[in-house]
């Protein structure tokens, strides 16, 4: 896939006007004049072998259909009288209405005249097209930071992840667009379930997204039966779409099963390609002696690397020690950057996997393993080459100054979250052997609650989602594991925030341009929504004045006054559907969650594309280079539409194996009751989070006994004689009917008691 942005005429040139005058002197039997030499090459009109619809056949030609036409022509100007023979319209009476037709869309502004030619007067994008399970769909175009809506009947016939081109329309204040053409079809691949109900037999599709049914013949099912699931592909120029079979999963499938399915669902890459082995391996193994005379030698500062204990590649060091009654902060990130070189394979290929993707059972990542967990990771006792930063904080944990360096160190230990929380918390010497190190950490400890104030006085979200792990063995799933967060992990957390904090503000301050980490202040409609829950608890998000705009402060408020209260954790999932989703953009928002002006992503460059190119800004401003994207903006700005699109894709796919592990887990507790908190209500189902494991069953409305009336606003089900009947919040006991592990489905049903 590239991400450069689609020039909107690039692969079109401008129509010849006597190409259209010869096919109208075709259609009406007069011999074709010979071409000239300018003639020679010219495009052919794009309306001449059009089918019957499309060629005027009908004279009663609708506005959506004459404006298709214009739309082809990629905003090139025609006569009028030219358009109308080229549409196939001979009778005066046709020619009459098309000439009104044509003056009222001029009237309206849909079409632009100049002396007298005629034109579209749409603005035309491309992008991938993202299809929502209800139907409509949105455009996602490089270097826009709002995607495009497309209606239901714009993208009938279009299928999710094609390329396609719009005409932009206004559309209740937003940008709609109207399909003009594909220019790169998705992959017509899918997971489907086969279904027979007598000599026709339907392959209906697992993604949501795909809301038709693909008919398989007989002689295309691969020994498929009812029930099977299985890949297939599909012509998707029949009508009605026709498929074969390519493998037969069954109906039982593993842990392992499920997540290829995610993987080829969301179209994730299996291996790397042979030019980018090539390049990684041509990367030399160990730090190269040179490099000590051109950067700085840290290697005497005691790094040490705090992750998971199942983390296999570190990129990211620290180090802590006092300064008079503030602190040094040294964060050392591995510098991916000089062996990526921009523009090679390896930079093509993480471009466009844009991060790394975890699952339970695999990771598939950014960059070859010789560099993610060899040459770029902080292993302990190697010399590695890293980015480092210098913060001095005074005793209140605020920056004073910022140093950044090319450098060399040597991280001293690869500690987990578990080992540092168990010598924080716990005071156990065993859990960290090196008095040196243990020092260190507790001077950490010292900044870090000084950073976590410095968080609550700026009024940052703290969004508290509870999370799990699922333990697979053997392709099952044995356990479903809540996560837990302690010092370690907040440590961790507040030095790489400042770090980034800290390059963010540096590259502003030179004026350089840089990917901004951006997340902008939820839209005035979904904090009204919100409000309509919260205002009868006598909890409502104060509105802003004209003119300003939501504070994080009087949210985070907000969730603190909830806490204690039944429904107070549901509130955080409803705080957190109300927010704009953070992304990548050269234009600066401020991120709203963290109560940042400046921010931009610097500590994970192994597995974020993002924070590779603020490396390379902040290396082009160390050695006073040129910017090494340009000054335009243009080449970033496509890059951070492209990779704010990957990281979507990497969100719902490991959603979508969450879902289904979950399924798999609860498949073996059919018929078993469990505790529930009711988490959503929606006009169709209620929603409930099983306490046991975090995993999410619902239970369609009409399952549920008794009458009742769904208030939208209040998030609840009332009963029609006045009582509540269900709430957000509420702890209920719920037995398990069933699972659908490759549908991703617990199926619940209420237990009244």
């Amino acid at each position: 896939m590239s991400t450069k942005k689609h020039s909107k005429r690039s692969d079109h040139k401008r129509p010849d006007r006597r190409s259209i005058k010869r096919t109208a002197r075709k259609r009406e039997g007069s011999p074709e004049r010979p071409q000239s030499k300018q003639d020679q090459g010219a495009r052919e009109n794009p309306w001449a072998n059009a089918p019957a619809s499309e060629a005027g056949q009908d004279k009663r030609l609708h506005t959506g259909e004459l404006l298709r036409y214009l739309d082809r022509q990629a905003g090139h100007s025609c006569a009028p009288k030219e358009l109308s023979r080229a549409l196939g319209l001979h009778k005066s009476d046709d020619i009459r209405a098309f000439q009104l037709r044509i003056k009222h869309l001029i009237r309206k502004g849909e079409l632009v005249q100049k002396g007298p030619l005629i034109r579209s007067a749409a603005r035309y994008e491309s992008g991938l097209l993202e299809v929502h399970p209800d139907g409509f769909g949105f455009l996602r175009v490089a270097g826009r930071s709002e995607d495009v809506y497309m209606p239901q009947n714009e993208i009938r016939e279009l299928i999710h992840g094609d390329r396609i081109e719009v005409a932009l329309e206004n559309f209740r204040g937003r940008d709609s667009g109207r399909f003009v053409r594909v220019l790169e079809p998705a992959p017509s691949e899918m997971v489907a379930r086969i279904e027979r109900s007598g000599s026709i037999v339907l392959a209906n599709p697992r993604s949501r997204r795909f809301p038709r049914s693909i008919l398989v013949d007989a002689d295309k099912l691969k020994d498929a039966n009812h029930g099977d699931w299985v890949k297939l592909s599909f012509d998707r120029d029949s009508h009605p779409l026709r498929g074969a079979v390519l493998e037969v999963l069954g109906q039982n499938m593993d842990a392992t099963s499920l997540i290829d399915i995610v993987q080829q669902e969301h179209q994730l890459p299996n291996d790397f390609p042979d030019p980018v082995l090539r390049e990684s391996r041509q990367c030399p193994r160990e730090v190269d002696a040179s490099q000590h005379q051109t950067r700085q030698d840290f290697t005497h500062i005691p790094f040490v690397t705090i992750d998971g204990a199942d983390a296999r590649d570190f990129d990211d060091a620290i180090c802590v020690t006092p300064r008079g009654e503030g602190y040094e902060l040294w964060v050392a990130i591995a510098d991916v950057a000089h062996y990526v070189r921009q523009g090679g394979a390896l930079d093509t290929e993480a471009k466009e996997r844009g991060n790394s993707f975890y699952f339970p059972d695999r990771v598939i990542p950014m960059l070859p393993e010789a560099l993610s967990n060899g040459l770029c990771s902080l292993n302990p006792y190697v010399v590695r080459l890293a980015m480092v930063v210098r913060m001095r904080m005074d005793a209140n944990g605020r920056c004073r100054s910022v140093r950044m360096y090319e450098g060399i160190i040597r991280s001293r230990a690869r500690l987990t979250y578990h080992q540092v929380a168990r010598w924080l918390e716990e005071h156990d010497q065993t859990a960290v052997d090196e008095p040196l190190i243990r020092d260190m950490l507790h001077h950490g400890l010292s900044l870090t609650r000084r950073l976590l104030l410095q968080r609550e006085q700026r009024g940052a979200l703290e969004l508290d989602l509870p999370e799990s792990t699922m333990v697979l063995e053997y392709g099952k799933v044995t356990a479903i594991k809540r996560s837990e967060r302690n010092i370690a992990h907040r440590m961790i957390e507040e030095m790489m925030l400042a770090t980034n904090i800290a390059v963010a503000e540096e590259l502003e301050k030179n004026k350089k341009p840089f990917l901004y980490r951006t997340h902008p202040a939820p839209e005035m409609t979904a904090v009204n929504q919100l409000n309509e829950f919260l205002a009868p608890l006598g909890l409502p998000i104060p509105l802003p004045r004209k003119g300003g705009s939501f504070r994080p402060a009087d949210l985070q408020r907000v969730l603190y006054l909830a806490d204690r209260q039944p429904w107070g954790h549901v509130l955080h999932r409803l705080m957190l559907r109300s927010m704009q989703q953070a992304s990548y953009n050269t234009n600066n928002q401020g991120h709203f969650g963290l109560a940042y002006r400046n921010y931009c992503h610097f500590t994970s460059p192994i597995r974020r594309y993002a924070d590779l190119t603020i490396h390379r800004q902040v290396k082009a401003m160390l050695r006073h280079q040129a910017d090494p994207y340009g000054e335009q903006k243009k080449e970033l700005a496509a890059i951070g539409s492209h990779i704010s699109g990957r990281e979507r894709v990497a969100q719902r796919a490991e959603w979508d194996a969450r879902d289904m592990l979950a399924a798999l887990y609860h498949g073996q507790h059919t018929g078993e009751e469990m505790v529930a908190l009711v988490s959503g209500i929606t006009k169709r189902r209620v929603f409930f989070e099983l306490l046991e494991s975090c995993a999410e069953g619902s239970i369609a409305l009409d399952k549920l006994p008794g009458d009742f009336e769904w208030d939208e606003h209040r998030h609840c089900l009332r009963s029609p004689r006045g009582g509540l009947l269900l709430s957000l919040g509420d702890t209920v006991t719920v037995r398990i009917d069933n699972c659908d592990p490759t549908l991703g489905q617990i199926n619940l049903s209420l237990v009244e008691k």
